[in-house]
């Protein structure tokens, strides 16, 4: 179950407009549901104590997902449990009451936070049961049948309603895309979030069937499945770590480029959510980014990154093999086969297809590929070399707009131009100073004196 937890205490008015919409519906909710027999089955007090115990304890062993600083836990087991359980309102106010004691006495959060976790806790608890009782799904402390239609329906809104309302909590207060919070917040872990919602089926029978035991019974298995989503985390964790590691000793041979691929990485990750792309392609385009050039740790390269002069016509041969070498070179990582690799050997591909390895053009060349030749190239042209001087922002932009369709993607290209984001990285002027030139600049023909940047891949046209 997630829950946006992000700190800082200034939040943009649409978040408190989030806040205020899903507090009213819960409220509405709560109005429509409301159902407060005379009297209470036999035990209900008990199992209701039981069952808001066990929701407080699991949302406490929450695990962070790296987003805006949210977190996730186990909480939605025994709150779907309720739903096949209590009568309306009551799952909602377990809901409500879970996410009140822990982020206002367990964590400490703010009150906007407290006050949106505890409204989205009781909406998509009390939504879910809503649709699992209008499909036929029973209610009871005595007895239990299980019905896969409803059930089904039960946990797909619950995590409708909770990681849709979270994902537009952080996306309004990080300013990333309603897509790419979705897909951090609960798209990549939505099969197993639904793998196991299964123990909510079993913690409802063995309730039923066996009273508090029957969630004693239960305890080790969610502990175990905590430990599932928490060692997932952890390999996530360790895999960037590596990939940074490999950047570093890369970075080791050359000081002149020392944060280049961070940067560069920096860049496409921008440009990547301006075009608002998924969270998937966003962390393979981050990972390409900065290791599009991690084949110029092979010794070969070593004397042709040292060079101080020109590198000759068949070093600059040399050279280019590096996209090859890099792309074989993260191939012998399974995770980043495919779409990494694919990305880091085609970063090179000019858009009309005068490039190498391959000279592919246009929509062939992937999407990744292209943004990182733009990143790479920004990178290139906006940082000090000891051969020359950094250009400004605005002089790099009318490079890439006197070489976009030839070299570069020209929707891309615009894209930078037009971009808030790249701009506030590389400290440079808002769109309306920029202009796009009409004649080729003065840079370029100057660049053409320069000797070749062994350091950079800058586009072939410009060195």
């Amino acid at each position: 179950m997630s829950d946006a937890r992000a700190e800082g205490s200034q939040f943009p008015p649409r978040v408190y407009l989030l806040v205020g919409v899903v507090s009213a519906l819960a409220a509405f909710l709560v109005f429509i549901e409301w159902q407060m027999p005379s009297s209470q089955p036999k035990g209900f007090w008990n199992a209701l104590a039981a069952f808001a115990f066990l929701s407080i304890v699991s949302d406490s062993l929450f695990f962070k997902i790296p987003i805006a600083k949210a977190n996730a836990s186990l909480a939605f087991i025994p709150l779907q449990a309720t739903v096949a359980l209590f009568a309306p309102p009551w799952p909602m106010f377990i809901g409500g009451f879970t996410a009140l004691v822990v982020d206002t006495l367990i964590r400490k959060k703010a009150t906007i936070r407290v006050v949106f976790n505890t409204a989205q806790y009781m909406l998509a608890v009390g939504v879910a049961g809503l649709v699992y009782r209008a499909l036929g799904g029973t209610v009871g402390l005595e007895n239990f049948s299980f019905l896969f239609i409803p059930f089904v329906a039960l946990v797909v809104t619950f995590f409708l309603v909770n990681h849709g309302s979270v994902a537009l909590a952080v996306a309004f207060s990080s300013g990333v895309s309603v897509r790419e919070a979705w897909g951090r917040v609960g798209g990549r872990a939505l099969v197993n979030d639904l793998f196991s919602s299964t123990l909510a089926i079993l913690l409802v029978f063995l309730y039923v069937k066996l009273q508090l035991p029957g969630i004693a019974i239960l305890v080790f298995p969610l502990f175990l499945v905590r430990q599932l989503y928490q060692m997932n985390l952890q390999l996530q964790e360790e895999l960037e770590e590596k990939l940074e590691l490999m950047v570093k000793a890369m970075e080791a041979r050359d000081p002149y480029t020392s944060g280049h691929s961070r940067r560069v990485a920096e860049y496409a990750l921008s440009i990547g959510r301006e075009l608002k792309l998924s969270a998937d392609a966003l962390d393979g385009i981050k990972r390409a980014a900065l290791l599009h050039d991690v084949g110029k740790i092979y010794e070969e390269f070593a004397p042709l990154l040292r060079k101080d002069g020109r590198l000759t016509p068949e070093e600059r041969v040399v050279m280019r093999t590096h996209v090859v070498r890099s792309a074989e070179l993260v191939a012998t990582a399974a995770k980043l086969r495919g779409s990494v690799e694919a990305m880091i050997r085609h970063h090179h591909e000019n858009f009309d297809g005068s490039g190498y390895p391959d000279g592919i053009a246009g929509e062939q060349i992937p999407i990744g590929a292209r943004i990182i030749m733009v990143a790479d190239t920004l990178d290139a042209m906006t940082s000090d070399r000891p051969y020359r001087r950094a250009m400004t922002f605005e002089r790099a932009v009318e490079e890439l707009h006197e070489y976009a369709g030839s070299q570069f993607d020209p929707k891309l290209v615009q894209l930078v131009t037009n971009s808030g984001s790249i701009r506030r990285l590389l400290g440079g002027p808002g769109p309306a100073e920029l202009a796009t030139p009409t004649a080729r600049p003065s840079w370029a023909r100057a660049l053409r004196a320069k000797r070749e940047p062994a350091t950079e891949a800058l586009p072939p046209e410009l060195v």
